[in-house]
């Protein structure tokens, strides 16, 4: 490939990184980078219709192209799920080959490197369709340009970022841009001055959910660590999740002495970021929110098991990381019988992570 080749500005360029949460926040500081050395490239992004408002409103893309994809690969997934899933899956790459075909994009760059994803990028026939070559799922196979190489011994940011190197681009300052509009921050405000959260508070966001049920710590011990964080502190501790999720947190504050406060169900993704934001220390599993913290420079106390935190750990935050050396972890699945990775943490070593980053707040 030459140099001409390279050279991104005046071309269209396609991002795909259908999901998750976490993920579309680690693929931003590859957008950034790109961005700023071709400000004259069209940057359009792939994504999952539900997490569209993670993009929106991003200085450095010029337009999202959602598809209507159902999950049926976290724990709610259910065998009408994956039939459902399957037929949403071929109506929207019929949907999504006539916005290729209108577009004419000239670069894909295919950061999910699944097998979906990768049909996706094989619809844009006349583009140049980056990769990883060692992708799982065969999804290499639809891609001519597989040149990247993804290493799990880095962390994804860093794998993500070669595509940014490979054109160029500074990628030595990573930045993670994301727009929240005014009016979220306000709803957030008034959200938690109605749950006594005032402005000054040593608020903290506490995050006992993941998309995997291995990941999962015991209620107890959130408990537990809850309020000593109340106690030792005057925190403020604030629970989130999914909508879904709000019957397994009022559990563990069922389970607490102190107070806490429940904002799941409360919130659209742009003021679970402002939330966020609002918050001066994140404890929690390894999941979205995590990475949400880091995104927003809020100090991360992240509890690990299965997931392996040199790959996907708080980016910049590597202190933080509370997890137990077994055998047999990390495992990376998703279902475990015993979880002994996380019921070995117990809510001491997380307090001692909080206790050497309290200087530092």
């Amino acid at each position: 490939m030459n140099g001409g080749d390279k050279d991104l500005n005046g071309k269209k360029v396609l991002f795909i990184r259908l999901s998750s949460l976490g993920d579309l926040i680690l693929t931003l500081p590859t957008l950034k980078a790109i961005k700023e050395r071709y400000p004259h490239a069209y940057i359009a992004w792939l994504v999952q219709g539900s997490l569209q408002d993670v993009l929106r409103g991003n200085p450095y893309l010029d337009e999202i192209i959602s598809v209507d994809l159902l999950s049926v690969t976290d724990k709610y997934a259910t065998p009408k799920t994956w039939f459902r899933g399957g037929i949403r899956f071929f109506r929207n790459l019929g949907k999504a080959y006539c916005v290729f075909q209108q577009k004419g994009f000239d670069v894909v760059l295919e950061f999910q490197a699944l097998f979906k994803s990768g049909i996706f990028a094989f619809l844009n026939r006349g583009a140049q369709r980056y990769g990883f070559k060692n992708a799982k799922e065969l999804s290499h196979l639809f891609l001519n340009r597989p040149i990247f190489v993804r290493d799990k011994s880095r962390h994804a940011v860093e794998n993500y970022l070669q595509f940014a190197r490979y054109f160029g681009c500074c990628a030595e300052e990573v930045g993670f841009p994301i727009y929240i509009p005014p009016e979220d921050e306000a709803y957030i405000d008034r959200l938690l001055l109605q749950e006594g959260v005032r402005p000054g508070d040593f608020a903290i966001f506490v995050s006992a959910t993941a998309r995997w049920r291995s990941k999962f710590w015991e209620k107890e011990a959130f408990a537990r660590l809850a309020d000593e964080l109340v106690r030792r502190y005057g925190a403020k501790i604030i629970f989130s999740g999914l909508p879904s999720e709000v019957g397994y947190l009022q559990g563990i504050r069922e389970m607490m002495h102190e107070d806490a406060v429940i904002v799941a169900g409360k919130t659209n993704i742009k003021q679970f970021f402002a939330l966020m934001k609002r918050c001066q220390l994140f404890v929690g599993v390894d999941g979205g929110a995590m990475h949400a913290a880091v995104a927003f420079g809020v100090p991360v106390v992240a509890l690990f098991g299965p997931s392996n935190p040199r790959w996907i750990g708080p980016f910049g935050q590597e202190r933080g990381i509370v997890k137990v050396d077994i055998p047999c972890a990390p495992c990376n699945k998703r279902d475990c019988s015993h979880k002994s990775c996380m019921r070995r943490i117990t809510p001491e070593m997380v307090l001692e992570k909080v206790q050497e980053l309290i200087p530092t707040l």
